[in-house]
């Protein structure tokens, strides 16, 4: 009767410890994701077509931020490319709204890529303040595979100064 008794008390053990141990694992990867969950963008839609806005919710910056668009080279025109636009910095709690035309000039000045006037971005790539690459697009937010590096894609960096409207 006793062996029984402390078998049920040993299950019945395991049984918190491995719930308690489920909750801690569900927690780290809440608190993981607390940033990147604040860093987002969206499109806007104007008489001049398609803007985008990037917020950052977050109390910290963050370091590294780059929008990803997909692009057409002039000579190849039916293999996609990639291309990156870098901002930088986003300060906590920032707004930054990028008016139909923005991203244009930057990704078209070398006649290297076409795209359509409004093009906007496909995601956002970024590191939080802990060091860890992200990448959001219209439906997810998932950790950047690529940490930094190609993912197999051709990919051109465009670098250049694109001027948003800041709202803090």
């Amino acid at each position: 009767m006793s062996a029984i008794a402390a078998a049920l008390g040993l299950l019945f053990s395991g049984t918190v410890a491995w719930f308690s141990v489920s909750a801690m694992r569900q927690q780290l990867e809440q608190n993981r994701r607390y940033q990147a969950g604040r860093v987002t963008f969206w499109y806007v839609i104007t008489e001049g077509g398609y803007g985008t806005v990037v917020v950052n919710r977050s109390l910290d910056s963050v370091p590294d931020l780059n929008l990803d668009f997909h692009v057409y080279k002039v000579a190849t025109s039916l293999r996609r490319h990639s291309a990156s636009i870098g901002l930088g910095t986003l300060p906590p709690c920032t707004r930054l709204t990028f008016p139909p035309g923005s991203f244009f000039e930057a990704l078209t000045s070398t006649g290297e890529f076409r795209v359509p006037k409004d093009t906007t971005p496909d995601d956002i790539r970024f590191t939080d303040t802990d060091g860890r690459s992200w990448v959001r697009n219209e439906a997810s937010l998932r950790g950047d595979p690529r940490n930094g590096t190609s993912d197999g894609q051709v990919a051109s960096y465009a670098t250049a100064e694109v001027h948003p409207h800041r709202e803090a």
